[in-house]
Order: C-alpha cells, then structure tokens, then sequence
C-alpha cells in the first residue's frame, strides 16, 4: 500500500533536526504526477516533524513566500492554514534532543595531583628548619616554638580559606580586577594576625621562631595567590630549589645558609604572586589595583571608563559574609589536622592527599550531573546520587591507605601502618573531604558547625587528659564524618545541589 521513505533534517548550517523521519507516501503509477502536497512535506521535513501545532508550519510557508494562488490552484487547497495543517497531520512528530550541555565539573587529574604537590612540599621547609624548634615548653606537651608555629598556621589557613572563597566569588562574577585586589591586600592582612599569634606563643626572647613563623605566614599568603589565580606550576617551580636542597642535606648546612634558603624561597613565592595577580589585572585592562593611568584612551579615542564602569566589572555585589563559614571550616578542619599532627598521626598522607580529594570532589560532581540527566520524573535522585557517593568516597579511603603505607614505609619516624593508626586517619580524611563537598554544593555552614564541634570536643577532651590522643582524635573524626555523611547524602538527593 505504501512505502517508507527516509528523510534525514538538516543537520548543517541550521542545525534544524538531526533525526530520522520516515514519512509514508502513496505509490503512484509511472505515468501519473506526484503529489505536490507530499513533495512540499519532503522538502519541509524537518521544520514540519518539530512542529508543535500547524500555525507554526503556516508562519514558515508565509516566511517562504507561498502566495494564495499557489496555495488553491498547485496544492489544492483553500489557504494557507489548511495547507499547514495537511503537511502537520502527514509528517510524523520528531522533536530533536536537545545538545548535550557542557560538564562544568570536568577536571585535568594532572592537574589536581600537581596541587596536591604544592600541598605537600612546604612540609619540607619543617625539615630543614626544625633546628629552631627548641626552646622552652609550650602547651599540648611541644615546645613553644612548636605551639607558635601551629597557632600561626592555624591563623593563615582559616583566614585565606575565606579569602581564596572570595576571591573566587568575584572571578565568577567576572571582576576579575576586584578578585585580583582582593587577594593581595587580603593575603598581605592576613600575615599581620598569624605573626602576632605565633609572637603570643613564643614570645620575642629566641627571635628565631617568631621569624620563621612570618615566612610561613608571607609563603602561605603568596601560595594562595598562585592557587586561586590557577599558577600551580610556578608555585612548584619556587618550591623546586627547597626540595632539591633538602634532598641534598641541606639539615646538615650552618644555620645562616639555612636561612637564606628559606627567605630566598618566602622571597621568590611572592614575587611570583605579585606578578600573576598584576597580569591578571592587566589582562583585565586595569593598572594596579584597577586605576587607569591619566589619560588613557581606548582605541577609537575616548577616555577609558574608571572601575565598574565597564563590562565584567560592574557585576554584582558579593558579599563578604559568604566567605564566613567557609573561613570557620578551614579554622576547624586545621585545628583537627595539626592535632592530629602532634599526636603522632599521617598527617603528610591527609596533605597529598588533597590532590585525590580533590579530583573525586569534581568526579563526584560531574557524575551526579549525569545522574540527574538519567532520573526519570518519577524516580528519586537518591537512589542514584547515594552510589556515586559511596564509590567516591570509598575510592579517597583506598587513596588514603595506599598512601599511608608508603608514608609508613619511606619517611622515619612516620607512624605504624596499623589498624589504630589507620582508623584515625580514614576518619580524618572523610571528613574533611565530605567537608568539601558540602562547601562545593554551597552548604558550608552544615560543614563548618560540624568540623568546629568536632575540633572543639576533641581539644577539650584531649585538655582533660581524657582518653589517648589517638582515641579521642579517632573517635571525634569518625563521629562527625558520620554527621557530615549523612548530611551529605541528603543534600546531593537535591536537584537543587546541582544547578
């Protein structure tokens, strides 16, 4: 009776429709002339399958330019109405998928694990620079150089945790002059309170210490700069000459070279972050901190618009109280790893393995989104969000013992790899990472109340000499992963987690 005959949309230039219609058509003798009705709906296939009602097909034979007289005397027809609804009724409906979006969250695993390098190779310039670790005592059982040093580090990592999240916030609102200032007034203020925690502590009799705090601090700052403004690679060029040092035994070299090395590397780390956040500047079309020289024009003559008065600066206003909670998770969450260092725990596995962490925070994510694309409208997200996470998080728990046992294995003095050993760490390391990615689904207060509980019961409990520091670390890590797992699992069941 009929026959199908194939008629792929256009699939170039308009990009129209990518199916296959299969429209039928009455065969007809040799000698007999086609249906010009028929003909018109092959030639319109495409525009007519995507049709969701014939005044669409009318406005396109109208924009074709079908008069009247076409219409009734070649396609029989009485207008150009019932002309669109015949070609409506005769092609099938076939509405093109739309195009796959881009994965937001898609990542270069080198890349995370070089971040995880410049994570970790600071903790070389300890090495070299433990010979100023004595003096007198502190509290915790170390020395107050010791307790110095962690209290100015506990001080830098909070207060440029909320300023890497700010600055941040301004890059996607795209004013990347104002992410660029922000960032080097904010890490060059945030050396002030880490030297006066660390001169609290240590006090101004043995300059050494209170010296070497400030370059952890002004290194700590600049690596925030680099970090944020996606420098990584310069951070691990600065970092290369302290490692290569170490390596060559550079614990054996007098004191006054040991110094040099360090300030040569603190030196060279800001160096670098005045740099790229100048060029970052620069590239916006800004002088330092984003005031035009006098007189500058653009190129048609005019004079250039000052700060916010061009596009990418005016955008909205971002508010300093977002990077709050994201300031109070980074105090905890350092408050619970520098106890955990001074218990003896892996504390150099939980630093490299922020680059795993980070690659799963992002594989996590981009695998949610192709979750919720397969979710049906009746079917809940849960049941498919709760798989990736579990397989995400079990893989940063393998990381985590694989890792551990090299530490174990190279580094002496590490601790045993042990059952006991291992729990504090795996509880350590969930829980910062579930941590992360509350922040990243923007829920940092649920992450930041639960790591400040944690780290507040562990030190009041470790202060009352209530249980063994392994124990009490152990067990506060593990309880408030629990917490921040099933928090979790309930955020990311949300399709609103995922915009």
């Amino acid at each position: 009776m009929s026959g199908p005959l194939s008629l792929v949309g256009a699939a170039g230039a308009d990009g129209a429709m990518g199916a296959v219609v299969r429209l039928p058509r009455r065969r007809t003798p040799s000698w007999a002339q086609s249906d010009p009705v028929v003909e018109l709906a092959e030639r319109l296939a495409g525009p007519c399958a995507s049709a969701v009602h014939p005044d669409e097909i009318a406005a396109l034979l109208e924009s074709e330019g079908l008069t009247d007289e076409q219409v009734t005397g070649r396609y029989g027809h009485r207008d150009l109405f019932s002309l669109a609804e015949s070609l409506f009724a005769l092609v099938p409906r076939a509405y093109p998928e739309p195009e796959p979006a881009a994965d937001p969250w898609r990542t270069d695993a080198g890349r995370c694990v070089l971040r995880g390098l410049t994570f970790a190779l600071p903790g070389v310039a300890y090495v070299v620079g433990g010979r100023w670790a004595d003096g007198p005592d502190g509290p915790f059982g170390v020395t107050a150089a010791v307790a110095g040093w962690a209290a100015a580090a506990l001080c830098s990592w909070s207060w440029n945790q909320g300023l890497s999240h700010r600055a941040g916030l301004l890059l996607l609102a795209q004013r990347p002059r104002a992410a660029a200032r922000c960032l080097l007034v904010g890490a060059a203020a945030g050396t002030v309170p880490a030297t006066a925690a660390a001169l609290a502590v240590t006090g101004v009799a043995h300059p050494a210490p209170p010296l070497f705090a400030l370059g952890q601090a002004l290194y700590m700052a600049a690596a925030t700069v680099l970090l944020v403004l996606g420098r990584e690679r310069s951070l691990l060029y600065v970092l290369a000459p302290l490692t290569v040092a170490a390596g060559c035994g550079a614990t054996g070299l007098p004191s006054p070279v040991v110094a040099a090395i360090l300030t040569a590397t603190a030196g060279a780390a800001i160096a670098a972050a005045v740099h790229t956040a100048g060029g970052a500047a620069r590239a916006a079309g800004a002088g330092w901190f984003g005031v035009r020289p006098r007189g500058s024009r653009t190129r048609a003559g005019r004079p250039e618009p000052r700060e916010g008065g061009e596009a990418g600066e005016g955008g909205p206003h971002v508010p300093v109280g977002r990077s709050v909670p994201l300031a109070l998770g980074g105090l905890g969450a350092g408050a619970l790893v520098v106890t955990a260092a001074l218990a003896g725990e892996f504390v150099a596995t939980l630093t490299v393995s922020m680059g795993v962490a980070e690659w799963l925070l992002f594989r996590f994510r981009s695998r949610a989104l192709v979750a919720l694309r397969r979710t049906g409208v009746g079917e809940r997200l849960f049941t498919r969000s709760w798989r990736v996470l579990a397989r995400c998080l079990g893989a940063y728990a393998a990381a985590l013992v694989a890792l551990a046992g090299v530490e174990s294995a190279a580094l002496p003095g590490a601790a045993p790899w042990d059952a006991p050993h291992l729990g504090v760490l795996l509880a350590l390391g969930c829980t910062l990472w579930l941590a992360l990615l509350l922040q990243s689904c923007d829920r940092p207060w649920p992450a930041a109340a639960v790591l400040s509980a944690a780290t507040t019961t562990a030190v009041a409990l470790l202060a009352a000499h209530i249980g063994a520091p392994g124990a009490v670390i152990g067990l506060t890590g593990a309880g408030a992963a629990a917490v921040l797992l099933t928090t979790a699992a309930a955020v990311t069941a949300r399709v609103t987690a995922h915009r």
